[in-house]
């Protein structure tokens, strides 16, 4: 089976990526998957304002910031994973949940595991839910575990 493990490096994504391995079987191809965004563009603007939001250098520090705290996700999912697995750092442009579907679609994913972080329903309305974008996109199942804060 080819799994692919969607994290961001919080509690929720390492209970996810744990609680996966009791339900799959053995032999199954792990691939973890820390998506990032890609640098921000120094010249996009900001609400009608005139020049760059941010320099380049400011974009740079950014997105090498970004790649340390990804690394640092893979790896401690990994250590929660405890096994033998493919881990990718990708860093794309746009929404994170459509990265995550676009990817396990090109590795013909089989399943794709997510954690939930329980939001409210105000702030899902109000920011959307990666794991709900996911759910309702992809090619193939959806594991979505739910983190209990009270375990």
């Amino acid at each position: 089976m080819n799994v692919l493990i969607a994290t961001d490096g919080s509690e929720p994504a390492l209970d996810a990526a744990h609680r996966s391995l009791t339900l799959l079987r053995d032999g199954a191809r792990i691939s973890l998957v820390m998506v990032i965004p890609d640098k921000e563009d120094p010249m996009a603007t900001a609400g009608g304002f005139e020049g760059p939001v941010i320099t380049e250098e400011e974009a740079e520090a950014a997105f090498a910031a970004a790649n340390l705290r990804g690394q640092a996700a893979l790896e401690a999912t990994r250590a929660a994973v405890d096994g033998d697995v493919d881990v990718r750092l990708i860093p794309v442009d746009g929404a994170t949940g459509a990265a995550i579907v676009e990817i396990a679609a090109e590795m013909s994913a089989e399943v794709i595991v997510i954690g939930a972080s329980g939001k409210g329903f105000f702030r899902r309305l109000l920011s959307g839910s990666v794991s709900d974008y996911v759910v309702h996109h992809a090619h193939c199942p959806v594991l979505v575990v739910r983190h209990d804060h009270l375990t």
